[in-house]
């Protein structure tokens, strides 16, 4: 079984990247993979063929690039699309273009075996500190000058693109793009590394209409798991220690300047166990019910996920008053399950 090692860069680019070895070992046909965090990086342990399974990943990466593609420069050939590592995740137009033609050039360095060489920028996306940018009324102007070897770069984008839910908004000239990397504390499995692939699946964008909420990376995370993820994701990986760790890029197109807020961490786990007490009673009403309190009196949910996180159960019942005076009464299966969640806590 091999061993690999991730650079030891900055946490929250080494868990992408090693999130990446992941899905590399796994389509190479792993029997086995082992995540296990180390110092100030991981190891990743897995039988798998990596060079196969990474230029597999790449290559399906690029197709949907392509796939998506909506529109060509007047300049030539530059292509935009949806897809995480251009206009999607990405929201700085300096790498709409450049992140998938370097990713193609290291899938052509694959086929080659000389995937090691090369330096390039790291985008702000994948490292929230990193680089010093030329401020400009708190945000960021101009290129990054921290450069990562080809291999690590395209790790980390196969690590986001597969394993890291985000949740992007826009509205008018604003656009919000909420990440929430999922960050373990102890070893991670192979099915509990397949678990978190459900935690990803989504349609992450959203424009205008009446969800001003998903400006705000709470709500966004809430909806995002209460739609998106699997009871099985939730079930499995609560039974081992996680923090999100979550951070918003805002890109104001008016003055063309973009920015990192609201990082943190936060322990996620108590947010899925909650979920998880409420959809495994029934999955629709708990949708209906936090759907119609996002949509009147978004301020409940975030007295009820506050309650949750900082383990406060006054929280919750706060909120279903709140929620009540709006006109949102719910279900008595959605009153059992907080109740429940409330006496395991």
């Amino acid at each position: 079984m091999e061993r690999y090692q991730t650079p030891s860069i900055d946490e929250v680019f080494d868990l992408y990247v090693a999130y990446g070895y992941v899905e590399a070992l796994i389509r190479g046909d792993a029997r086995a993979v082992t995540l296990i965090p180390k110092g100030n990086g991981y190891e990743i342990k897995g039988d798998g063929d990596f060079r196969k399974g990474l230029s597999d990943a790449l290559r399906e990466m690029l197709s949907l690039h392509y796939a998506l593609g909506q529109h060509r420069s007047k300049e030539g050939t530059k292509v935009i699309s949806d897809a995480d590592f251009s206009a999607g995740a990405n929201i700085n137009n300096a790498y709409w273009d450049s992140v998938p033609s370097r990713l193609g050039e290291v899938l052509v360095k694959l086929k080659e075996q000389k995937w090691k060489g090369g330096k390039y920028p790291v985008p702000i996306t994948l490292m929230p500190s990193a680089g010093k940018f030329l401020p400009r009324y708190m945000g960021v102007q101009g290129g990054n000058p921290l450069k990562v070897d080809s291999l690590s770069y395209a790790l980390s984008w196969v690590g986001f693109h597969f394993y890291t839910p985000y949740v992007r908004y826009t509205k008018g000239s604003r656009t919000w793009v909420h990440i929430y990397q999922m960050a373990p504390q102890e070893s991670l499995t192979t099915i509990e590394l397949l678990a978190l692939k459900d935690l990803k699946k989504t349609s992450a964008h959203y424009y205008e209409g009446k969800r001003d909420y998903l400006s705000n990376r709470r709500l966004a995370l809430l909806y995002h798991l209460l739609h998106t993820e699997s009871i099985g994701a939730i079930e499995t990986i609560t039974r081992k220690p996680f923090v999100i760790r979550s951070y918003t890029l805002e890109l104001d197109r008016s003055t063309n300047n973009q920015a990192i807020r609201t990082y943190g961490e936060e322990d996620v786990g108590k947010l899925m166990d909650f979920l998880w007490e409420l959809k495994r009673r029934s999955t629709y009403r708990a949708i209906r019910f936090f759907d119609a309190l996002l949509r009147k009196e978004s301020e409940a949910v975030l007295t009820m996920i506050d309650a949750v996180l900082n383990s406060r159960p006054e929280g919750l019942y706060q909120g279903l008053r709140a929620g009540k005076r709006a006109g949102i009464t719910p279900h008595a299966v959605i009153i059992e399950g907080i109740g429940a969640f409330i006496d395991e806590t």
